[in-house]
């Protein structure tokens, strides 16, 4: 008797499987939410282990503070009654507001003069203007000389470009003149 050779009477003696199982990944959104959570975990403990740790302390009874409106005569409680209305009275009208007139802080820096500059010649020049109740100047001169008149143009060229806060008086804007200096110093 011979035995059969056609291989698909005999089972294998080994089989492989080739077939892969899709690997499983963990959601995206519980990786977030898991980092949020040990994230809001660690903030809980930090800021607990920086509060102040509270110990019991033995307290003794103070004193016992009466209310003055039983204590105090009725004509001292009028006498506080009526300082407090005219403190409130007068804290609700608004101040009189008073100042000088001032350069505003984006006007741009005088030009130095290239001619001076390469000299390394400097000074102050003290600028007179006249400023109008919208802060405009109106006016411009100089008050006190440099000694050098190229830095004294150019002062004056710079502040008749200037804008400036207007002066006020009980709270109005009106029209001024103001002393400004400009410093040219040379590197």
């Amino acid at each position: 008797m011979s035995m059969p050779t056609n291989n698909e009477y005999r089972a294998p003696d080994t089989v492989e499987d080739t077939t892969v199982e899709p690997r499983r990944t963990t959601s995206p959104v519980l990786l977030t939410l898991l980092a949020f959570a040990v994230t809001a975990g660690g903030l809980i403990w930090w800021s607990q282990s920086r509060a102040p740790v509270e110990t019991p302390v033995a307290t003794i009874p103070g004193t016992v503070i009466e209310d003055p409106a039983t204590t105090t005569p009725a004509k001292e409680r009028a006498t506080a009654a009526a300082n407090r209305e005219r403190a409130e009275r007068a804290a609700a009208r608004p101040a009189a507001i008073s100042r000088d007139a001032r350069p505003m802080a984006g006007n741009a820096e005088p030009k130095y003069p290239a001619s001076m500059l390469r000299a390394g010649v400097g000074g102050t020049v003290v600028v007179l203007a006249e400023v109008d109740a919208q802060g405009n100047p109106v006016n411009v001169r100089v008050a006190e000389r440099s000694g050098e008149r190229d830095l004294d143009r150019a002062a004056m060229a710079a502040v008749k470009q200037w804008r400036f806060e207007p002066a006020m008086r009980n709270g109005k804007a009106i029209a001024t003149s103001v002393k400004v200096p400009v410093d040219f110093k040379p590197i």
